[in-house]
């Protein structure tokens, strides 16, 4: 039976990276507010903390990142510096990853409506490694290799069904993603991985599962690990000896967001001796690839703002600031209590301080905890949003005709650069159709 106690967490929820004050308001004046601060150090930071959570598993490792969490060209270059491999859903992804000098060749590519035109135009551009979720999808697949002559590396992605203690679950009755080991229909694990054994268009590698993310307690990782073995044995027995050459065990490695969560030297000391124990009953030495987006990225980045207004009102004090949920999605999505901080920070006054956005909505209020440090909030300071670095940048939207802010990085030798400029409001205006008016 595998152990579902929570383990012990080792992270100690500290907000990373570090700025100064100066620092803050020099590039506030120099660029306007709101602006987003990443920075490199902490990128490569990340990469090398999942590198060493793993550090004694008996075979190849590798970090995959997961693009949708961040775009942006620099952080794309950083990852390609790394030497990394990358998690990628859509053609697009796949010409942002070769335009910032990547190869198609160390792309791992999950589709989720699994096209046979999608699946030409990615094997066209020179990915070889895909993973297929769906009958219809492996058919697609197989026909596209065939077509393409790209003998194309095919991981199925299952669903483990296992209950996973975590902010959005993707295993147990969330479907979309995955197929389950075995059942009636043709959508089950067997019969896809049974259908690209008796293809010769394309070749087995191996499996994949992606269970959550921000994951908090690693033993759902042991228990769908373990169904994967016994699935694998069992297949043998029925499909005959084929190897597997890949297990990626998906995202989820939590953010911390200023709470101790789980680190990757926690999951890694959790699941590595079954995974070493796993080469030995597969009889390989099988790669395994763990994927993130948010690790890797939420730490190295904040966004700036500035205080533009102070009301009381009852027993609390209404702080506005020129960033709202446009910028930071996730507050509203997730519920996402980010560390913030007033800089230069001041003692906390009588009232409660509620920290609210420039959007005529209601739901613009930003959530706070007490790991927030909102003293000395008056109109002029800047507030800072730590931790903001995954799914904020990527999922701006111009509400009440608001341009996207820019974006700042801090590279390895400490210099500021622009890596995306403020949006212009004429270009917001052209892009929303401006220039399809009459003349």
């Amino acid at each position: 039976m595998v152990d579902t106690r929570t383990q012990p967490v080792s992270r100690t929820g500290a907000a990373a990276p570090r700025f100064s004050d100066s620092d803050f308001y020099r590039l506030a004046d120099t660029y306007g507010t709101p602006y987003y601060l990443v920075d490199e150090a902490t990128l490569r930071k990340k990469v090398g903390e999942v590198e060493q959570g793993f550090s004694e598993f008996r075979g190849a490792f590798r970090v995959a990142y997961s693009v949708k969490a961040n775009f942006n060209p620099s952080v794309i270059r950083t990852f390609v510096s790394e030497g990394i491999m990358f998690d990628l859903t859509a053609p697009a992804e796949l010409q942002f990853i070769l335009k910032c000098g990547g190869s198609a060749q160390n792309v791992l590519y999950t589709s989720i409506t699994e096209t046979l035109a999608e699946y030409e135009t990615i094997l066209k551009m020179g990915v070889d490694r895909v993973v297929v979720a769906s009958y219809n999808g492996a058919a697609n697949l197989i026909e596209a290799a065939a077509k393409t002559g790209v003998k194309a590396r095919v991981m199925v992605r299952v669903n483990p069904e296992v209950h996973v203690h975590a902010e959005l679950r993707g295993s147990m009755g969330h479907g979309k993603f995955g197929l389950q080991f075995e059942g009636t229909s043709q959508d089950t694990a067997h019969s896809v991985l049974k259908k690209i054994l008796t293809s010769p268009a394309v070749a087995f590698e191996g499996f994949h599962f992606h269970l959550g993310s921000q994951v908090e307690d690693p033993s759902c990782y042991s228990e769908a690990l373990e169904k994967l073995e016994s699935f694998v044995l069992q297949s043998r027995r029925t499909l005959g000896d084929f190897e597997v050459n890949t297990v990626d065990i998906g995202g989820g490695l939590p953010s911390p967001y200023g709470r101790k969560v789980p680190s990757p030297k926690d999951l890694g000391g959790r699941i590595v001796g079954q995974l070493n124990s796993m080469v030995e009953s597969m009889g390989k030495r099988f790669t395994l690839v763990a994927e993130s987006g948010r690790y890797l990225t939420a730490e190295s980045t904040v966004l700036v703002c500035r205080i533009v207004n102070v009301k009381n009102f009852g027993e609390n004090r209404y702080v506005y600031v020129d960033a709202g949920y446009h910028v930071l999605l996730d507050a509203a999505l997730l519920r996402h209590e980010y560390p913030v901080e007033v800089v230069p920070g001041g003692r906390q006054a009588g009232h409660k301080t509620v920290l609210v956005g420039r959007l005529c909505d209601p739901l613009d209020v930003f959530p706070t905890s007490s790991r927030s440090k909102l003293g000395g909030a008056e109109v002029g300071k800047l507030v800072v949003f730590r931790e903001a670095g995954a799914y904020s940048i990527v999922l701006n939207m111009p509400f009440h005709s608001q341009p996207r802010p820019p974006v700042l990085m801090r590279n390895a030798q400490g210099d500021y650069l622009v890596v995306r400029k403020r949006q212009d409001l004429e270009a917001l205006f052209m892009e929303e159709g401006g220039d399809c008016l009459p003349s």
